[in-house]
């Protein structure tokens, strides 16, 4: 490609929701193609409204490759902008149609494992029910990757575990929630429901990813009762060490409300180190944008309906 031709428009005179939209799609899609036919228009013409962008920012803002185009600095600098001006219009979309009496439109929701997996469902039927002219878009990822996709723009509502964020963005807590030790029942000598340090450091250590939030408080207790087990098995998803702790093969920490149905099935046994290791999930929103009408149906249906969850998850995990 030659060199971009700095145009005399700014790019606050260039916007529009075609071009914001463009823009958020390539990082999301990771080519000018698939993007294009994500927003409804011909390649030609998202090629451009590309290089409209990049004449008014005055440098490149997406790179091609063999496998397709990717954002520079500079493009997700202002799709991160973008996704967060489009989630504006689209709350201002919603607050006018709460006044005409109507209710729709589409609440993009991001998640991490043990919300997502384990609560988010349950609350989307109930959503449903009461408001069903709103869509829901759910994507399920680490708590890291999550709140990444927040910043950037591609979900308005994050569902996570962590309790420390970037400063950009707010935590909200919905529902209390503990990770216990669970291993293949006799597995361990337990006393009084507590492990034995010693026992604990023969075992294996199944794990989720580096940037699961289950993972950081569960290994951060480990470290600080002085538990290093011998070795530690990274797996993909907690269904995952859930069937190899079932099989005897390690020692896990998870969510009460991940392993609340084995361990009332007597296929798993829960055990603690110490002190409870007792943590709140959060609701994770932009702090500069107020939630919309949807947006907040969402939440205070998915405290609602946490509620039995949380009872449920108590009962069986004592």
């Amino acid at each position: 490609m030659g060199g971009i031709a700095v145009t005399d428009s700014a790019l606050s005179l260039i916007w529009d929701s075609t071009r914001l939209r463009l823009l958020v799609e390539i990082g999301r899609q990771g080519s000018v193609s698939a993007a294009a036919r994500a927003i409804g228009i011909g390649q030609p013409t998202a090629s451009e409204h590309l290089r409209t962008l990049e004449g008014a920012a005055g440098q490149r803002l997406v790179e091609r490759n063999g496998r397709g185009s990717t954002l520079t600095e500079a493009g997700k600098l202002l799709a991160l902008h973008a996704g967060q001006a489009l989630q504006t219009l689209q709350a201002g979309e919603e607050e006018l149609h709460r006044l005409s009496g109507l209710e729709a439109g589409t609440i993009h929701i991001g998640a991490s494992t043990t919300p997502g997996v384990y609560l988010l469902p349950d609350t989307l039927g109930c959503f449903r029910r009461d408001h069903p002219n709103v869509t829901v878009e759910v994507e399920i990822a680490s708590t890291g990757e999550i709140l990444d996709r927040l910043l950037a723009g591609r979900v308005q509502l994050a569902l996570v575990g962590e309790t420390e964020a970037d400063e950009r963005i707010h935590l909200e807590p919905f529902i209390g929630d503990e990770i216990v030790g669970v291993a293949k029942p006799c597995l361990l000598t337990l006393r009084g429901g507590r492990a034995n340090p010693k026992q604990l450091a023969e075992q294996t250590l199944l794990v989720r990813e580096a940037r699961s939030s289950t993972r950081r408080v569960s290994e951060r207790a480990l470290a600080s009762a002085r538990i290093w087990p011998e070795r530690t098995w990274e797996l993909d998803s907690s269904e995952a060490i859930k069937r190899a702790a079932r099989e005897g093969l390690g020692i896990a920490f998870l969510s009460r409300y991940a392993v609340a149905e084995e361990i009332e099935r007597g296929e798993l046994e829960a055990f603690r180190i110490g002190k409870p290791l007792q943590r709140n999930l959060h609701v994770a929103r932009l702090a500069r944008r107020p939630l919309s009408p949807s947006e907040r149906g969402f939440v205070e249906t998915l405290t609602r309906c946490c509620s039995k969850n949380e009872a449920y998850a108590a009962e069986c995990v004592r």
